[in-house]
Order: structure tokens, then sequence, then C-alpha cells
């Protein structure tokens, strides 16, 4: 399981894996992805909290807010109330459909499936569409101060490159 994937899954809902979290703590210490300090900052962080909190945590960011949304085409199409009819976002999401098995109910924008299905391919195009929508995420989970900002700072690394200097 590479670094990609273990963060599409922590970036579920936490119920998903929270009971698997040593587990995923041993897998990011085994990575040799230079940005597993990432992701492990967000575990050290995430396991203070009792498992209600985060998950209140987490809808309260990515659920309850389209500011933090985890919908990348949001980002791209704009903030009117009508977005999910818009034509933009309907062509993007057939798009990304067509490219990506979707094997769950979650819309083929979602940034977990994303992160999982990038872990295994190299496309390029999927990369460059949500470039520009996970960058906005990342400033509006900083400007938050979320715990879930190191995940999006370290999936963001992992696709674009660099380590964090943070």
């Amino acid at each position: 399981m590479n670094l990609l994937e273990i963060i599409g899954e922590l970036l579920e809902y936490p119920k998903e894996w929270i009971e698997r979290k040593d587990e995923i703590v041993n897998l990011v210490i085994n990575s040799s992805s230079p940005n597993k300090s990432l992701v492990l900052e967000f575990l050290e962080k995430a396991i203070k909290y009792k498992d209600l909190d985060l998950e209140e945590i987490y809808v309260s960011t990515f659920d309850n807010s389209d500011y933090t949304s985890l919908y990348m085409t949001y980002y791209i199409t704009g903030e009117e109330k009508s977005r999910a009819r818009t034509p933009k976002r309907g062509f993007l999401l057939a798009w990304l459909k067509s490219r990506i098995k979707v094997n769950s109910t979650e819309l083929p924008d979602y940034l977990p499936l994303l992160l999982k299905y990038l872990s295994t391919t190299a496309d390029l195009e999927v990369k460059k569409l949500i470039r520009e929508p996970m960058r906005i995420l990342l400033d509006r989970l900083k400007e938050k101060n979320s715990i879930f900002y190191p995940l999006i700072l370290a999936a963001y690394l992992e696709l674009y490159g660099g380590v964090s200097e943070e």
C-alpha cells in the first residue's frame, strides 16, 4: 500500500479506518516516501481524539462545509447553489467516471477515491485536473488550522513533487 492510497483511506469517514489505526501507523512508518512524516503528524493528532470527536471534526470540516469540500469539481465549477446541475460539472463527472471505475456510491470527483485511483496509475490528465482544486483545499485547511491539513499536503507533494519544509 503506497502513501497515496493510505492518505485516500485516511480521508474517508474516520469510522472506516479508526479500528485499523495501529496497522495504518505501521504502514506509514514502513513507507519509503519522504512525506510520511506529514501523515504521521496527522495520525498523532487524530489518535488523541475520542472516536466520536474525530468523526465530528471530520463532518464539520468536509460534510457540513462547502468551503472545504472533498469533491474536487466543486472548486472548478464554482460556489453557485445549482452547481450539481451545471453542464460543466456534469461533463467533468462523466469524464472522470469514464476514466475511473467507481465501485462505490461516491461521485468520481471525491478526493479519497481519486487518490486511491492515482496510487495505481499515472493518469496525467486527472492529476492536472485536480491540481488547482487540491491547492485551494490545502490553503483553506491551513487557514482553518485543520488537523487534516498535513494529509492534503502530503497527498499534494506525493502527486506534484516536493518534500514538506514545514
